[in-house]
């Protein structure tokens, strides 16, 4: 039996991994993980820091997982956290059976299923992408022929980081799409038997960090993304702070979407496209922004995404406290995604000497090394490096990243043997 209070972190990867020294800074208490999938890319396994807690259990079955926890807990855990999209479902199921803050169970599959997440929408009157999934290309075709739309998305139900991800504009390209993913596995190891094709919509993405306590939600944050399109695959290029009081449309549509998705308590990253009919969901997920995200928050908001994700499951009185006023931006902040048109061997890194000198220049990411093999950048997953800028002075920040996309595409960032 344990004394001192425990908090169980459901796949705490990516920045979901910063939740357990936070944890222990706010409120002291004991940290437990759960893994409940060990076979997710690389550069997502290593952002777990196994040392960091004081025991990490690995999903089997969910009465097996009960019986191991609450063993060596010596009863249920007193808060749990989820800390990235793949333990979603798991989470929610926990949260119902432990009666820890649960989010709406019976929607549970809506905030990870992401035809389930656009059919919601429309059961409940609200402004959402026109969708249908199969695993017949034949009914994919004729539902492309019923809605001969000028573009269309086709990808994964349940995939990540815009794996999978692909822009179509004709019913070849469709074609070609569907046979290029189809039972294939995703990122979670996940067979992809069924895939959704979506009308295209075209616009300003925008990326809004809410928390929810008791069904009242609260936006932090919001980031305005840019991205590009290589052969039909939206790559990320930039992803800039915004504020929130500038937005107050995108807010509002956020919070409906919420309530319609059963988003009660805990952290919730949604991508929303401003279109000229107004707000439309590409996609909730129903835990913290992953990768810098919270950091640039920590750095710029005078609120603190982490904090806020952590007190609305751990304390939500303080919770109700801290949100009584508005978020306000200290300073702007922009992630750039180095993205590498080639395969090849590394002959050198240069990002940090060659950006240093940039009057917005923050720090520099990168996880390759001379000698290392880099793959071509086809996703968020290979993007291999991010250079993060900051500035009271927004002209001066985009100017400072158009600085950056020169430098890369003069070659200098890095070079392959």
């Amino acid at each position: 039996m344990r004394n001192n209070k425990c908090v169980l972190v459901v796949d705490p990867f990516s920045s979901g991994a910063a939740f357990s020294n936070r944890i222990k800074s706010l409120f002291g208490y004991d940290v437990m993980a759960l893994i409940t999938n060990d076979r997710l890319p690389s550069a997502v396994m290593a952002t777990f820091k196994h040392d960091e807690y004081s025991k990490v259990f690995y999903y089997q079955s969910h009465t097996e997982t009960l019986q191991q926890i609450e063993s060596e807990i010596g009863h249920a855990p007193d808060f749990i956290v989820c800390g990235s999209e793949p333990g979603v479902n798991v989470f929610d199921r926990l949260c119902k059976e432990w009666e820890l803050l649960p989010n709406i169970f019976e929607l549970s599959q809506a905030r990870r299923d992401k035809y389930l997440m656009q059919y919601q929408l429309k059961q409940d009157g609200i402004r959402h992408i026109p969708h249908y999934k199969s695993g017949n290309l034949q009914e994919i075709l004729k539902w492309c022929t019923d809605n001969p739309f000028r573009e269309y998305v086709i990808k994964p139900v349940r995939s990540f980081g815009t794996e999978g991800v692909l822009f179509c504009k004709s019913t070849s390209e469709v074609e070609r799409a569907f046979c290029e993913l189809i039972n294939t596995f995703d990122y979670s190891g996940s067979r992809n038997e069924e895939l959704l094709i979506e009308q295209k919509i075209e616009g300003t993405e925008y990326v809004v960090d809410a928390v929810s306590s008791d069904g009242e939600h609260y936006v932090v944050n919001i980031f305005r993304y840019v991205k590009q399109e290589i052969n039909g695959v939206p790559i990320y290029r930039q992803m800039i702070i915004e504020p929130v009081d500038e937005h107050t449309t995108l807010v509002d549509y956020v919070k409906t979407v919420l309530t319609s998705l059963g988003v009660r308590n805990g952290t919730s990253h949604n991508e929303i496209i401003m279109s000229v009919t107004g707000p439309v969901l590409v996609e909730t997920g129903a835990r913290m922004h992953g990768g810098l995200g919270p950091r640039l928050v920590e750095e710029c908001n005078s609120h603190s995404l982490i904090d806020l994700s952590l007190i609305a499951r751990i304390s939500p009185s303080e919770f109700a406290d801290r949100t009584k006023t508005k978020p306000l931006l200290k300073s702007y902040a922009l992630e750039y995604f180095l993205s590498s048109p080639q395969s090849g061997t590394l002959k050198s890194v240069n990002i940090e000497s060659q950006c240093s000198s940039l009057n917005s220049y923050g720090f520099t990411v990168c996880k390759y090394e001379v000698g290392d093999y880099l793959e071509k950048t086809t996703d968020l997953v290979t993007s291999y490096g991010r250079v993060v800028l900051f500035n009271s002075d927004r002209k001066m920040l985009i100017a400072d990243a158009q600085r950056v996309t020169d430098l890369e595409k003069a070659g200098v960032l890095i070079s392959m043997k």
